[in-house]
């Protein structure tokens, strides 16, 4: 028989790895041997038709981790290691935290949900799963942006283990107080509400106030009125839509105007999962340790030697 040619290698190699089909499935379609299949299976790789990458698990600094734990008091710290590839380490923080977290939902039912991209990365790595037992609940309003509307994160994150979802449609902040205490009677927000007292776990990202600059809606028609006496060169972050400082100190008077579970709520859910994988939030990061809020952390070996770092200034 004549030699099978390289587009054919690599429909079969297609057919084996993408659509999984087996050996006698694949022999049966192209109406060839099993042995000939297996053949062009190897033959496929011998060319470099198919390339076979495996993605070593990720080394973990055990010194760092142990430095954060006892500096921070945190209940768990990975701090994984990172290479010259910046794009390898960018992914692999999403994909091990996925992972981390995916772990804990094992043995719980109510799982509190933030916005953010690095968020949305974290759901996309999730292990698709049956847990309809499981419910995602947006903590926090969604920052308005009147160029775009998006979906809300926990309606992906159930799709991911067909699991309940419960949406907050309201915005992030409002500035009069009486209209926040007129949305908590209504319906919608009496529902979601009801789970904000009962979450197993949270998993967040952190925020600085220069992203937070990203959304002219917000920064418009809201910084003027809520952060006028903040000094915005004492804003080391941002989480839950909260500014706070180096120190750990959120400024004040924010639960007032805030749609969603307010702080004493955030730190009585007894799992707290923090990921930061953007080294310019060090500051950031090391604010939020500072507080307490976070009770779990998955972070790379960089960010975690500058916050220790600054830890000692």
């Amino acid at each position: 028989m004549a030699q099978l040619t390289d587009d054919q290698l690599a429909s079969i190699a297609q057919d084996y790895y993408f659509s999984k089909l087996n050996i006698a499935e694949i022999s049966q379609k192209y109406d060839l041997s099993r042995y000939l299949i297996a053949k062009a299976l190897e033959d496929a790789q011998a060319k470099g038709i198919v390339e076979i990458n495996i993605r070593q698990n990720a080394k973990r600094d055990t010194a760092l981790e142990t430095q954060l734990l006892q500096k921070f008091h945190l209940t768990e710290a990975a701090v994984l290691k990172t290479g010259d590839d910046v794009q390898q380490d960018m992914d692999l923080i999403p994909e091990f935290a996925a992972k981390e977290i995916q772990t804990y939902l094992k043995n719980v039912t109510n799982v509190g949900v933030t916005w953010g991209s690095l968020m949305m990365t974290i759901i996309k790595n999730f292990a698709p799963e049956e847990r309809p037992d499981l419910t995602f609940v947006q903590m926090i309003g969604q920052g308005i942006n009147a160029h775009k509307r998006k979906n809300p994160l926990v309606q992906s994150a159930a799709d991911r283990f067909n699991a309940q979802s419960r949406a907050l449609p309201a915005p992030i902040y409002v500035l009069n107080p009486e209209t926040l205490r007129a949305l908590e009677k209504e319906p919608f927000y009496e529902r979601i509400s009801s789970y904000y007292d009962k979450l197993d776990l949270l998993f967040t990202s952190l925020g600085t106030f220069k992203s937070y600059h990203t959304n002219e809606f917000l920064k418009d028609y809201y910084e003027s009125t809520m952060f006028k006496n903040i000094p915005q060169e004492k804003i080391a972050g941002m989480i839950f839509g909260r500014p706070y400082d180096i120190n750990g100190n959120f400024f004040p008077g924010f639960d007032d105007n805030i749609c969603g579970m307010n702080l004493d709520q955030i730190r009585s859910v007894p799992i707290r999962f923090g990921i930061v994988r953007n080294r310019f939030k060090s500051e950031a990061l090391l604010g939020a340790l500072r507080s307490g809020i976070i009770t779990h952390l998955v972070t790379s070996d960089r960010i975690a030697m500058r916050v220790m770092t600054s830890a000692k200034e």
